[in-house]
């Protein structure tokens, strides 16, 4: 954690890098939007994806296939486990500082 001499400072200099080249603070705007939207979408493939893998896991317990019906449920588990991972913010490692 920073303290609050320490967060004015680092501030001051957001601020003065800014004011020197407006075009380098606008490029970290644009790469959080591109991450943002890949992110969306990582995350609308995988409610797709554990839609269909549930769906077919039912389709083989009515067909009477156990087997397959456990594979495709494994997949939308996993599919599962993804969205939830994919909505967490990103881990920020503490231990190093």
């Amino acid at each position: 954690m920073l303290s609050d001499q320490e967060r004015i400072a680092l501030r001051d200099i957001e601020a003065r890098m800014v004011a020197d080249d407006p075009s380098w603070a606008r490029a970290f705007d644009v790469t959080a939007a591109r991450v943002a939207r890949q992110r969306a979408h990582e995350t609308a493939f995988h409610v797709v994806a554990a839609v269909v893998w549930t769906a077919m896991a039912v389709l083989m317990v009515v067909a009477g296939a156990p087997g397959p019906a456990v594979f495709f449920a494994a997949l939308a588990g996993l599919s599962a486990w993804m969205i939830r991972r994919l909505g967490r913010p990103a881990r920020t490692d503490t231990a190093a500082a």
